[in-house]
């Protein structure tokens, strides 16, 4: 059986990037060989599409501001990008950027090239924690982005950040809103994780940051991902790639798994719920197929959980036909 949707990402260094938020690793370069990174693209996009498992495929351009590098490169890019679609090998092209680098123009040149999905860097909608973040725009800037985006008709997505400096978990839980309200069909969070050689890394060393632990980076993302999930926005991602080395990173939220972690988080709030003053001794709980390891709780934590705190002697998962991050349940003298 063939997998529903996968992103092809070409990640593009970080020449156009306007700022230097608090939190970024990456540096501008000068220099690029263009002709080098058109065929790195044809490479890793032929590789890919060998792999025939996949009923629809997007190239993705991750890793930096796409938008605001140079124009001609960006052309180029998409251009080259834009034959896989021609040739109905790839379903569309989705880019990342910034709100500020978003204008009629640039919309129109991506429409006219097979982009349809824009993924927004918001971060966050609080203006405060944006300039303690280096971030360089304004929660305004991010919804007058999303407006032009849905106008124009791509989808969109909002990425968003916990624990940046200065983030209360309420300010978190008002971007998840304000980002479901701008109208995204879908969403990322990334947990702030603290890279050596960054003015964050500067900021934790001297106190002036105080980095999230894993287990507080889990719940205040789990509030997020319910946000998000009550809205019908579709979560991508929780926590960076681990081609982005964040098992090297010294502080803030590492745990390789912590989008599974919050997910598990997620799942306990939901069945805990559904229990209430419920008793007995054994707990059914039914989740989307697939979902049980995760239901479970890493370690089976959420059954041990369901067993000392609801003493239930004995907690069974199964998976049926159902939408993910919901459950049923049956209790049992």
């Amino acid at each position: 059986m063939k997998k529903t949707h996968r992103n092809i990402p070409v990640f593009i260094p970080q020449e156009g990037c306007p700022n230097n938020c608090v939190f970024c690793s990456q540096r501008k370069i000068t220099g690029i060989d263009r002709a080098a990174e058109l065929d790195t693209l044809r490479e890793e996009v032929g590789h890919a599409l060998s792999e025939k498992d996949w009923e629809e495929t997007e190239i993705a351009f991750f890793g930096g501001s796409f938008t605001a590098i140079d124009r001609g490169r960006m052309v180029s890019l998409l251009s080259a990008a834009y034959e896989y679609v021609r040739r109905g090998q790839v379903s569309g092209i989705r880019i990342s950027t910034r709100p500020d680098c978003i204008d009629e123009e640039i919309l129109g040149i991506l429409r006219s090239y097979g982009v349809t999905a824009i993924e927004l860097g918001i971060q966050s909608i609080s203006d405060d924690v944006l300039e303690k973040s280096g971030r360089g725009h304004t929660a305004a800037d991010s919804a007058a982005a999303c407006a032009l985006i849905k106008r124009y008709g791509f989808r969109l997505g909002g990425q968003m950040m916990v624990g940046l400096p200065g983030s209360h978990p309420a300010d978190e839980r008002n971007t998840a809103l304000a980002i479901c309200r701008f109208g995204a069909d879908e969403a990322r969070i990334y947990p702030t994780v603290v890279f050596t050689g960054t003015k964050l890394y500067d900021m934790t060393v001297s106190g002036e940051y105080t980095p999230l632990a894993d287990e507080e980076a889990v719940v205040r993302s789990a509030d997020c991902l319910e946000i998000f999930n009550n809205y019908g926005v579709k979560v991508l991602r929780i926590g960076l790639h681990a081609s982005e080395q964040t098992v090297s990173a010294p502080f803030g939220a590492t745990h390789p798994a912590i989008g599974e972690l919050t997910e598990s988080e997620l799942y306990r709030r939901v069945i805990a719920r559904l229990i209430g003053e419920r008793r007995g001794r054994t707990l059914t709980v039914f989740v989307a197929e697939g979902e049980q390891s995760k239901a479970a709780g890493q370690h089976r934590s959420n059954i041990r959980f369901f067993r000392e705190i609801y003493g239930f002697s004995a907690v069974k998962i199964y998976g049926k036909s159902m939408p993910r991050m919901t459950a049923e349940i049956q209790t049992e003298d």
